[in-house]
């Protein structure tokens, strides 16, 4: 018989879905309007966003590169949300995100530098 996962195992019981590491710009549609987020990490079942305004959470529509699913807040501590999506993503949302985001990152870093910033 195995032993559950430990938090030494690197692994969390609690989640049935692995986390991919994303780091990028987002939007969330809310009944409030729309605000930019930062997509910290996606899973098929949910993500963990950080609110670039104060506002408490519900319920909205994720938005990042060309994708849209409904989620509801699970947790919030201060601009950090924890969603639930509705339905599962498929794997190719997330393989695509994958190979999608390190480019996102990379422009977004290079905007930075060179000043050129837009504040959509």
């Amino acid at each position: 018989m195995t032993d559950p996962p430990s938090d030494d195992d690197g692994v969390d019981p609690r989640r049935a879905y692995s986390r991919l590491r994303v780091g990028i710009d987002a939007s969330l549609d809310t009944l409030d309007g729309r605000q930019k987020v930062r997509l910290i990490d996606l899973s098929r079942a949910g993500a963990h966003v950080v609110l670039s305004q104060p506002e408490t959470i519900r319920e909205g529509v994720l938005r990042w590169l060309r994708f849209d699913t409904f989620g509801i807040a699970m947790w919030q501590a201060e601009d950090d949300v924890g969603l639930k999506f509705d339905r599962l993503l498929p794997l190719r949302v997330l393989d695509e995100t994958r190979e999608r985001a390190p480019a996102v990152v990379l422009e977004m870093a290079q905007a930075w530098v060179t000043g050129n910033l837009a504040d959509d």
